[in-house]
């Protein structure tokens, strides 16, 4: 069951298979989870863990004084 739950989220992403299998992958790796074993639960839990450790490392550039190089129109991500 596992590589289907993988290959569901691989392809409900829309982004390209290779970027976020490769991440995906490094980050079950880290806590010992298989592809081949994975559940919907531990993809859950990582993504989880990527997103916050993602968000603090945005806020400490911007606490930092970091500036974006490029403006972001919201309305592109919908």
């Amino acid at each position: 069951m596992g590589n289907e739950v993988f290959n569901s989220v691989l392809e409900a992403t829309g982004l390209p298979k290779e970027l976020v299998s490769r991440e995906l992958e490094g980050l079950l790796a880290k806590k010992g989870i298989s592809i081949k074993e994975v559940t919907v639960e531990d993809l859950r839990g990582a993504l989880s863990e990527y997103l916050r450790d993602v968000i603090l490392k945005a806020k400490d550039a911007f606490d930092q004084g970091i500036e974006l190089e490029e403006e972001v129109n919201p309305n592109e991500f919908r």
